[in-house]
């Protein structure tokens, strides 16, 4: 069984996924990504993988390339992004319990690029 295959099959299919749900990228990115990674994740049976793999190469540079070039090109959407965590910090801080009481605040931590 060709493991790291059926591995990056599984991020491929997790990734296409993340994709589809948010809204900073294309949806059509995300399916494409998750087909690919189905696709490697036939290899979970060894003689099925090499059998299909002309396809798999196929589905491989409809996705991956297309997903390549669109974060070099556009990059994800900085208003949409920016929108969305405006509002998960406001949502946070107008958060009030039941006792009336406001929720402890919040402090962003960032950490460096090379964690």
């Amino acid at each position: 069984m060709d493991t790291n295959l059926v591995f990056f099959g599984l991020w491929c299919v997790l990734t296409g996924y993340l994709i589809f749900r948010s809204t900073f990228m294309p949806r059509i990115l995300g399916v494409l990504l998750a087909i690919d990674g189905l696709g490697w994740m036939t290899f979970m049976s060894p003689p099925l993988g090499h059998y299909l793999f002309p396809i798999i190469a196929v589905a491989c540079g409809l996705a991956e390339i297309p997903l390549q070039l669109w974060l070099l090109i556009f990059g994800v959407n900085n208003e949409r992004w920016k929108a969305q965590a405006e509002g998960i910090q406001q949502a946070s801080s107008d958060h009030v319990d039941a006792a009336g009481a406001e929720a402890p605040k919040r402090v962003a931590v960032r950490l460096p690029l090379l964690l």
